[in-house]
């Protein structure tokens, strides 16, 4: 059975937009000045990508800051808009992506949702500098000079959030998986259907 479209997963979807938008207005009313460090859209986001798959996450990302700019007024038309909402696309596409491709990986499944989210971000960055780049090209400044800056930029201004994804995305992951609640979102793979099967054999003995 595909578990993509479950009434869980869009349920779950929407409220992780919804939580996205209102943190995003808790950070720029009460830490305006360190709303880009923690990046607080980035968070609900990414999660929904793992929990509910690439399309879902998709959706996610692309409606959040469209959300936010019909309730808040922001992010301002059409910049950083446009590159924003390019780069949530892309973390909820590839985190739900690569945690499936993970997942199907003996080696790596137990990592599944750091290597994911390590991936996402680096191609979520890059998306946002190739968009961005277009609004910051001058005759001065090239496109690729332009993008190189950007990409670089995306790191070094948002090194807060990187570290507190990395680290509370998969604890809040293991919570779930220790309470029985993440198999409900996980794709059916020969992986995880397996360990599921063995850790049901272990209860009932």
């Amino acid at each position: 059975m595909n578990k993509t479209f479950t009434t869980l997963n869009i349920v779950t979807c929407a409220l992780l937009s919804a939580v996205a938008v209102i943190l995003a207005s808790v950070f720029h009313h009460l830490l305006s000045d360190m709303s880009s460090l923690f990046s607080p859209m980035h968070f609900p986001v990414l999660l929904c990508g793992i929990l509910c798959g690439q399309w879902l996450g998709l959706i996610c990302g692309i409606v959040t800051p469209l959300v936010s700019l019909l309730a808040t007024g922001r992010p301002p038309f059409p910049n950083p808009l446009v590159p924003m909402l390019l780069e949530l696309a892309a973390y909820g596409f590839f985190t739900g992506l690569m945690r499936g491709i993970f997942l199907r990986n003996a080696r790596a499944n137990r990592f599944s949702s750091v290597l994911a989210l390590v991936v996402a971000m680096v191609l979520g960055r890059a998306v946002n500098a190739m968009s961005a780049a277009v609004f910051m090209a001058t005759s001065v400044r090239s496109y690729f000079a332009a993008l190189w800056v950007k990409f670089g930029d995306n790191f070094v201004s948002t090194w807060a959030a990187i570290i507190l994804q990395l680290v509370l995305i998969p604890a809040l992951l293991f919570a779930l998986q220790r309470g029985g609640v993440l198999i409900k979102y996980l794709p059916d793979t020969p992986v995880w259907s397996r360990k599921r099967r063995t850790q049901d054999e272990r209860q009932e003995q």
